[in-house]
This record gives structure tokens, sequence and C-alpha cells, in this order.
């Protein structure tokens, strides 16, 4: 039989707000009510994964921690879509309870990853058992819809928590003082949840929050980006058009540095979920397309990465950039999403249109439709540079159209590139194919 205590205390609401009996049997408004909490659980933990990209040095680990930030955020979005269909629906100036931002942050804020990796085990555990118990009471016909939704949800939850336990498996048993540190902070861990369910999810402010065990904590968003030690870091001065070095790549002089190019664009998914992490209170589809955004970065670096090692490349042979740190994003994180869309994806269509005909010119079908798939992508990410660019200028107190942004993010490469006298600047500003010119290199098309 089950349990009648499950539904102590749970009451439903009419829509004056006015008190009707108990019920195990949940109405429109209490499926709305029963949605959200676990909403703005899913983005929080979404955006502390992409928090803490940046500190893990492993390129597995950020490209499959890339992948898990945008599922959890997918997990948001067919959360919200529901909601948006019941009363109570969420609006724009809706924001996470700050209960939830506080105690994720504490949930989070580990030694180092294999910490973060326990944290995440843990309240992907919490997360699911409230997903379980929500599901149990869904009337399968009534709330069909909603049912629909969690289904979606639960895709990949068994493949998640497998690649978690593979890699807390061998976490901290290299000494006894690791694995005692790691117990430690299991036990803060489950200590902040046991406040998080008792107290904070009531929203009451004299939750008691034990005291954190670590006072430097390696993530979210460390003031500089990790990288293994296999990859050589990029250390000279930016150059005067963009991977126009030859120190860079041993594919400097052929139609193949596209793929180191695609590649490299770690740098740009790091960006990007470093701004994800970074920026609150923005409305939820804003987080919608800037973790797609952030994902197919990582996938590009991937689709760049696996190709590179087919061709019989190693990472070795090849120079790295990379992601921003805390304070950069802090400073400047208008100016990175600029660049990164209005210079870098903006300025890269004609190069990789060339790119993906040669590729077919020689015969490489694979990284010829690596280029097209990519142009989708990018012509998707500039769609969201206009409708969110403006909005984030707007987050920084700065009111600026979308052309004006495009606009002062060529006029900082003109006067960063010291090409052109100062006079002509904002000419060639508005100027996007001469502009182009300036920030990009060509490619040795002809040269396979």
């Amino acid at each position: 039989m089950r349990d009648e205590t499950d539904f102590e205390g749970l009451q439903s609401k009419t829509e004056s707000g006015q008190r009707t009996l108990k019920s195990r049997f949940l109405r429109p408004l209490d499926t709305s009510d029963e949605l959200k909490p676990l909403l703005w659980e899913e983005l929080a933990l979404s955006k502390l994964i992409a928090g803490w990209i940046a500190a893990i040095p492993s390129y597995e680990r950020k490209m499959r921690l890339g992948r898990l930030a945008y599922v959890h955020n997918r997990n948001v979005k067919c959360l919200y879509e529901r909601i948006q269909e019941l009363p109570g629906a969420i609006r724009d100036a809706d924001w996470m309870p700050e209960v939830t931002r506080e105690a994720f942050e504490r949930l989070f804020g580990a030694a180092d990853e294999n910490g973060f990796l326990v944290s995440y085990t843990y309240v992907l555990g919490k997360l699911y058992a409230r997903y379980d118990r929500l599901m149990a009471r869904l009337d399968p016909i009534l709330n069909a819809p909603t049912v629909d939704q969690l289904r979606i949800v639960f895709v990949e939850r068994e493949a998640t928590h497998e690649w978690l336990q593979e890699q807390i498996r061998f976490a901290a048993c290299n000494s006894e003082a690791e694995a005692l540190q790691l117990a430690e902070w299991e036990k803060y861990v489950e200590a902040v949840w046991s406040v998080y369910e008792s107290g904070g999810l009531s929203g009451s402010p004299d939750a008691l929050w034990p005291p954190h065990l670590v006072k430097q904590p390696a993530g979210p968003l460390p003031e500089h980006a990790s990288l293994e030690a296999r990859f050589p870091r990029y250390t000279n001065p930016k150059p005067q058009q963009s991977y126009s070095d030859s120190s860079m790549s041993v594919l400097h002089d052929s139609v193949k540095q596209m793929i180191y190019i695609y590649a490299t664009e770690l740098f740009a998914g790091e960006t990007l979920a470093a701004i994800y992490y970074y920026v609150d209170r923005m409305p939820l589809p804003f987080y919608f397309d800037l973790a797609r955004h952030m994902w197919d970065e990582f996938r590009h670096s991937q689709m760049g990465m696996r190709r590179l090692l087919q061709m019989g490349y190693s990472v070795e042979q090849f120079q790295w950039l990379g992601g921003p740190g805390k304070t950069d994003v802090k400073e400047r994180f208008t100016e990175l999403y600029s660049n990164l869309t209005m210079l870098g994806e903006a300025c890269g269509f004609k190069k990789k249109r060339k790119s993906a005909e040669a590729f077919w010119k020689f015969g490489d079908v694979i990284s010829a439709i690596t280029c097209e798939f990519d142009l989708i992508d990018e012509r998707r990410h500039i769609d969201f540079a206009t409708r969110w660019g403006p909005e984030l200028y707007r987050k920084a107190d700065q009111i600026v159209s979308f052309q004006e942004m495009a606009e002062m993010a060529r006029t900082r490469r003109l006067t960063e590139l010291e090409a052109v006298p100062p006079e002509e600047i904002a000419k060639l500003a508005r100027n996007f194919p001469i502009f182009c010119g300036f920030h990009t290199s060509e490619l040795a098309y002809d040269n396979y």
C-alpha cells in the first residue's frame, strides 16, 4: 500500500490562492508548484557544471561535462515548457530562490575535481529521487503532458550516473589523507543537503548551514583555466590575424588547418561556459540558447580533435588556447561574448565554405561534412547573438543595438591590431567584409 505520509502537508491551491482539502492528487496549479523547484535545481546544477569545466584539466572530462551542462539545461527547458502550459507560469523576471542558489554554491565549492564529482553524484541522486516521487503521483491520463516531459528528463539518467560512478571509482586512492579529506567532504555535502531540505525548501532565512570546509575552492570558475600538460599552451602575443602564427600548427600551409581550428574551439566552449555560469537573472530562454551554443562549441572541438587523430596527428604537434578565468569574465563578459560571435563566428563563414569545397575536391568526405554541419550551427549562433547580445549589454548597464555591438567589437579589434590609422577605424568597423580581411587569414585551399 502507498504510504500516506508521502502526502502530509500537501495542499491544493485554487486560482485565488485559497487552500482546499489535502489531496494526494495534483491539480494543475499543484503540478506547476511541484515542477518549479526541480526546474531551479536543474538550472543551478547545469550552471555549476559549466562553471567547473575550466577548473578540470582533462580534455575528455571537459567535453563530457560540456555535454552534461547542456543536458541539464535541456531538462530545465522540458520543465519550463510544461510549466508555461499550467497556472503560475514563469515570467522573464523570475529567478531561482536565493536558498537554492546558496545551497548549490556551497555543495559545489569543492577543493578539487574529485570533490566536485562527489557533489555532482550526490545531488544527481537526490534530484532523481524527487523526480521518482513526483512521477508516482502524476495521473497517467490527466497529467500525461507532464509525464511525457519527465520521460525526456529521464533519457540520459542511467548513462550520466554510470559515467559519474566510473569517474569517482578511483578518486582519492593515492593516499589515506586524500581518502579522509574526500570522506569529510561527503559528510559536509550530506549536511548541507539536510539543511536545504529541512529549512531551505520553505525559504527559511534561519537555515543554519554547516561551516564550509574549503577556504579556496578549485571551482567553479577558477582564476585560470586548466588544460592537460600534453596540450602545449600558446603563449605568444595574439597574431595580427587569427591563426596566422605558423608556430601554432603543423597544418598551417594546408586546408587541413581548418580541422585544427575546429579542435581549438575548446576555447570558445569554455568562454561560453564561463558566461553561462557567471551571468544570473536573465530570462530562461537566454540560458536555453546559451547552453546550446556552448555545447555546439564543445562539439566542434570534438569534431576537429577526432579528425586530427584520424589523420594521424597528435595534440603535441599543435599549440592550444586557454579559456578565460574568473576576473576576465567578471570584467569583460560582454566583450568576450561579442568578440566570439561578432568576430570569430561572423568572419568565419567564407573560410568554412571554401574549406568545405576544397575538402570535397580532395575527396575528404568527413572533413567536408564537418564544415557543413559547423556552418549550420554558426548561423544559429549569430541568431542567438542578435537576440541576446544587446540584453547582455543591458545587464552591464549599457544600451546598445545589435549593430552597435558588432561595430564596437570590430573597433576594439582594429585598435588592438594597430593595422590602420586611428582615423580610419570607425569607417572600417562599419565595413564588415573589409574588416574580416583584417581580422582573419585565408587558408591554403589548394594544398591538402
